[in-house]
């Protein structure tokens, strides 16, 4: 491990609260790396993400440096959530107990944003299985999507049938 892993950057939050990490956590991020590669540059603005967010973002780019999460390939290789991210810390993560689906879906924008694959991976199977067995309506309201008109649900019938089966 060389100096630069060492060096300890600042991340800065679009509401102006900073959080300091080693450059290494803050390089799985690709936002991060590529503001901080070949520069002595040690501040990078994260102008998307609040600050109650991008804590957590820090909190799982702090683990993923300590304890990588494993890969999700695919197929999946399970049917529940449990059976396919099988490392305790980021199961509790992303817990329905630790935090709240509007939480989730900030840190899917985040990680997307800041271009953090395992973590975008993470939360889009916990997403995925939130949404599993779900009819049409319920994942509606669970993705806060905007009521149909008459017309345009009588397309969406017409186009994806399989979404407005009965399970």
């Amino acid at each position: 491990m060389d100096d630069d892993d060492n060096r300890i950057v600042k991340l800065t939050s679009k509401d102006g609260k900073d959080f300091e990490i080693t450059a290494k956590a803050a390089q799985l991020s690709d936002l991060a790396k590529d503001t901080l590669e070949g520069s002595d540059k040690v501040d990078v603005d994260i102008l998307r993400v609040d600050s109650s967010c991008l804590e957590m973002v820090i909190e799982f780019l702090k683990h993923h440096d300590i304890e990588a999460m494993k890969e999700i390939g695919t197929p999946l290789k399970g049917s529940t959530f449990e059976e396919i991210m099988d490392q305790a810390w980021y199961q509790n993560f992303v817990s329905d107990e630790s935090i709240s689906r509007e939480m989730l879906f900030e840190l899917l924008t985040a990680a997307n944003y800041m271009g953090i694959k395992p973590l975008l991976d993470l939360v889009c199977l916990k997403i995925t299985f939130q949404l599993t067995g779900k009819s049409a309506e319920e994942i509606r309201t669970i993705l806060n999507l905007p009521e149909m008109t008459p017309e345009e649900e009588d397309r969406a019938k017409k186009e994806h049938k399989w979404i407005f089966e009965d399970n």
